[in-house]
């Protein structure tokens, strides 16, 4: 079944998505762009009160000029305690070491989310190279907020992205601006998981604060969109 990701900026909204039973609780600043990365302040305080009761996630931001500072960062929130780092695509992922590198964090038990943005070019031949470097997942994400990941996507490139992963032995993410009438969408594609911020939010704002109600009305279609899917394939099969 496909799980649930939202994204917070503080411990308030952490505690909003883990009482209402989100899966993933992913860690960033929505106001330091697409993959912001909160504080480690922050990110210490939201692992201590939740740790163990949801997945953990957090991101290192995409300011990174070095494999060497890449790797501090990744470092850094994995020793906060956190269960997932997740990266951005960028220049580093075509230099010659970054897969050592990204592989002696993995043997160490760092589990790395990659994320490539959809409204950028998307090179699926990096899945392989990710696979043999151990890294935990990848996913499809939006970096311009004006438009949404189903805008910027044709599903059956979603599917295709989801597959791979699959065959990769990845585990798949789908996020981007989406809003709670995607549901229906996604869970036809089966990724392991797809994330929410400013569907969530008030007023639909990614900046604005995480509404609890939007949260568990968002679970309740998951759930349904989630039994839907597999009541059709038990149909089919």
């Amino acid at each position: 079944m496909t799980q649930l990701l939202i994204s917070v900026k503080n411990i308030e909204e952490a505690m909003i998505a883990v009482l209402a039973g989100v899966d993933i609780i992913d860690l960033k600043d929505p106001n330091l762009g697409a993959l912001g990365a909160l504080d480690l302040d922050s990110t210490r305080e939201i692992v201590r009160k939740i740790y163990g009761r949801a997945l953990i996630s957090a991101t290192v931001g995409e300011q990174h000029t070095s494999i060497d500072e890449l790797v501090a960062d990744i470092q850094l929130r994995a020793d906060a305690g956190v269960d997932i780092v997740k990266i951005a695509v960028s220049d580093l992922f075509y230099q010659a070491y970054f897969y050592d590198a990204v592989a002696r964090l993995t043997r160490a038990g760092v589990k790395i989310v990659v994320v490539f943005f959809a409204d950028e070019e998307i090179n699926l031949n990096l899945l392989p190279a990710l696979k043999n470097a151990g890294v935990y997942g990848a996913m499809l994400d939006t970096k311009n907020k004006h438009k949404n990941l189903l805008q910027v996507q044709p599903q059956q490139a979603l599917v295709l992205f989801t597959q791979l992963c699959h065959q990769y032995q990845l585990k798949s993410g789908l996020a981007g601006s989406l809003q709670p009438q995607h549901i229906d969408h996604l869970t036809e594609i089966n990724s392991t998981y797809i994330g929410f911020r400013g569907g969530v939010c008030d007023n639909s704002l990614r900046k604005s604060a995480l509404n609890q109600i939007k949260v568990r009305e968002l679970i309740s279609m998951l759930r349904n969109g989630n039994k839907n899917r597999i009541e059709t394939q038990l149909i089919l099969a």
